[in-house]
């Protein structure tokens, strides 16, 4: 599993446990992040744009996020 991040938005984060990053567990199209799993469901710093994780592909990947 990782983290990709959307072509559509900014800061939008899904996941793949796919070959390739351009498609997302959700079905949306995508492109690589050096985002870790890890840092999955974490707004970021005070100040900072406010990351957004899709709740689909959090659903299917099975994962909850820390802020849930």
């Amino acid at each position: 599993m990782r983290v990709v991040e959307g072509v559509s938005g900014t800061w939008f984060y899904h996941l793949t446990d796919k070959d390739s990053d351009a498609v997302a567990l959700c079905g949306a199209q995508t492109m690589h992040t050096a985002a870790p799993l890890s840092s999955w469901g974490f707004a970021g710093h005070p100040g900072h744009i406010r990351y957004r994780y899709c709740k689909e592909c959090e659903k299917l990947a099975g994962i909850r996020s820390p802020q849930a």
